[in-house]
């Protein structure tokens, strides 16, 4: 828990440095993936392939950024004051943020394929997506918000708000994964648009889920605070 409270008073001291300024960059980068995301699954459903492809591609550079930026975060995390466990905790942090931009990046790959091949799904199946997709976008609106909270010194109560909406996120986001998949298995689909769909809806799950994970060590990191 020590090591978690170097890492809490880190964040604060280190307002306005390459890091800080890089972490909050970093979270806005998913945020990219994500809103592009949710883009192309709305793109589908109105059946308009162009702007999905569109979209598809800005994941590619989104995550591809993402990977930039956590790359150099790393690089500057070996030139601070951090301990060995201090970095650690920093480093699993950001790559658990990065799984969010990996997870729509896959999610990009499948609705790529079902344009290539010209597998569609119904557009019940697509609005079902949509809505998930909307609730992850608040759900990493929230964690880069949660990211400013500890940056700038704000009161840990607005952290902590964050991090418990997020995990609500999740929450809602684990129901409607479930009514996503009740739909895709009592469609007419063919096997193909069966398991992309399913896939798709694996992926926006995952990526909640990996929102989530930066939610709780936050609140591990501020929860040590108090002690």
């Amino acid at each position: 828990m020590n090591d978690a409270k170097g890492l809490l008073d880190w964040f604060v001291k280190r307002k306005g440095e390459k890091i800080d300024t890089g972490s909050r960059a970093h979270g806005l980068v998913v945020h990219d993936a994500v809103n592009e995301l949710a883009n192309a699954v709305g793109a589908m459903g109105r059946g308009d392939t162009d702007a999905a492809a569109r979209s598809v591609d800005r994941i590619v550079l989104c995550e591809r950024e993402a990977d930039r930026v956590e790359e150099s975060l790393t690089s500057e995390m070996s030139k601070g004051s951090l301990t060995i466990r201090e970095r650690e905790d920093l480093l699993h942090f950001i790559k658990k943020t990065d799984k969010v931009a990996d997870w729509c990046l896959d999610a990009g790959t499948y609705i790529q394929l079902m344009i290539e091949t010209g597998i569609s799904a119904p557009n019940t199946v697509w609005e079902s997506m949509a809505a998930m997709t909307k609730e992850l976008q608040l759900a990493v609106k929230l964690l880069v918000s949660a990211i400013d909270c500890l940056q700038q010194g704000a009161p840990m109560e607005d952290a902590v708000r964050c991090v418990e909406s997020i995990k609500d996120q999740e929450r809602v986001i684990d129901s409607m994964y479930f009514a996503g998949l009740k739909k895709v298995m009592i469609s007419d689909m063919d096997f193909r648009s069966v398991m992309l769909t399913r896939s798709l809806f694996d992926d926006i799950e995952e990526a909640a889920d990996a929102c989530k994970n930066c939610a709780e060590t936050i609140l591990l990191i501020i929860t040590a605070r108090g002690e």
